[in-house]
């Protein structure tokens, strides 16, 4: 094995400028990671639990909800 390898970490992306906050994403999150914000926008309270499923931003009437992979390298 090198010493440089290559993985994948996702996140949750979310629009707060689409985002009607109608609270579909948290009703739906199987995992129970999502909460509303002051802002009435949700975010992920237990990023750790999230099992990245993609539920949220597929329940969600405004696409506001993103699902972003991001290439990060570890030395």
């Amino acid at each position: 094995m090198s010493c440089k390898e290559s993985k994948q970490y996702q996140w949750l992306d979310f629009n707060g400028e689409k985002c009607s906050s109608c609270g579909l994403c948290i009703d739906y999150c199987p995992r129970d990671v999502l909460r509303k914000g002051d802002d009435d926008v949700p975010f992920m309270k237990y990023r750790d639990d999230c099992w990245y499923c993609d539920i949220c931003s597929f329940v969600c009437p405004n696409k506001a909800i993103t699902l972003k992979e991001v290439p990060y390298l570890i030395k």
